[in-house]
């Protein structure tokens, strides 16, 4: 089961939320995540480092952190789900704070989060938040309001595919015990999956605060794998578990991240697979440009006017110039 240990002062009485980290060879970044917990105007949390079978020392450093209120447990690697389930059946508050090992909060990140839970039925919370790698570019257009969110799948659609991340959003903790906690034994996508599922189960609430930072890692923004929710989805419908009406919006937004698993194997120059995953398990009529730009190549032809815009824009741009004027 792994050893548990407190790294801080007392257990907090009745924490509000449990932050919840995840940690695997995060040394070289772990206490500067930690540094920004520790900033938080509220004080009514607790925190979990769960490592999960980490081998650069990362458990030794939090151990040095200091940081009031965390516990930190220790386990064989077992994958991110797996810690976030235990950290999650370890929690003693009402919600659930999530926050990888190398992003940020602002100091007012839970203060936001809590105020715009309350008053609302709302299951799930969620800021905006800024891509390490884009200059600090916010993922939702700052124009987005904050609203309740009925139809997680219309609202990720139409902002940024993937809206919530984890360390942006906050979760009441029966709803992800109810959902089924997050899928292990998946390489990607499971917080994806899991936030799907949850939307099926109540409403979510956008503050637009950009109060979390999320470091993507391109290394494996381009892993194939095949998502999760979309897989589940039919059964789900056939249960009856998916309300009526986000049906529809779950469908087109699974047949995006059939798109995207397409994508993935393009550029992963599974041609032939990805081929069949756009002819067999999407729906044109969907995403009719995104269908044809993935369909387009998966031909010899389309790869090559793919690597000609991506290797000389210019020239493709002049190129298609002239296409259009018939030259």
């Amino acid at each position: 089961m792994g050893t548990v240990a407190s790294c801080g002062y007392d257990d907090v009485a009745s924490p509000s939320v449990s932050v919840v980290i995840p940690l695997y060879d995060k040394g070289h970044c772990v206490l500067t995540t930690l540094s920004s917990v520790a900033s938080q105007g509220r004080t009514d949390f607790e925190v979990i480092v769960v490592d999960d079978g980490s081998t650069d020392g990362s458990a030794e450093l939090v151990k040095t952190a200091g940081l009031p209120y965390m516990r930190l447990i220790q386990q064989k690697n077992a994958g991110v789900s797996a810690a976030r389930n235990r950290a999650i059946a370890a929690a003693q508050g009402k919600w659930i704070a999530f926050l990888d090992a190398d992003d940020l909060w602002s100091h007012d990140h839970l203060e936001g989060l809590l105020q715009s839970a309350a008053g609302t039925s709302a299951i799930a919370v969620f800021s905006n938040l800024q891509l390490q790698s884009r200059a600090g570019r916010p993922l939702i257009d700052p124009g987005v309001l904050p609203q309740i969110v009925d139809d997680y799948f219309s609202f990720a659609l139409t902002n940024g595919n993937y809206p919530a991340s984890s360390s942006s959003i906050m979760v009441l903790k029966d709803e992800l015990i109810a959902a089924g906690l997050f899928a292990e034994g998946i390489a990607s996508g499971e917080d994806v999956d899991m936030w799907c599922r949850l939307t099926c189960r109540g409403a979510f609430f956008y503050n637009a605060r950009l109060s979390a930072t999320y470091t993507d890692d391109s290394s494996s923004s381009n892993r194939a794998t095949l998502p999760l929710f979309a897989r589940r989805l039919p059964g789900l419908v056939r249960d009856g578990k998916v309300p009526p009406a986000l049906v529809e919006n779950a469908k087109r937004y699974a047949n995006f991240l059939m798109l995207e698993y397409a994508r993935q194997l393009l550029d992963q120059r599974r041609y032939a697979e990805a081929r069949a995953v756009l002819l067999n398990d999407c729906i044109p009529s969907y995403d009719t440009r995104r269908f044809l730009k993935r369909l387009i190549r998966t031909s010899t032809f389309g790869r090559m006017l793919f690597q000609l815009s991506r290797t000389d824009p210019a020239g493709w741009l002049a190129h298609k110039a002239d296409s259009s004027a018939g030259l």
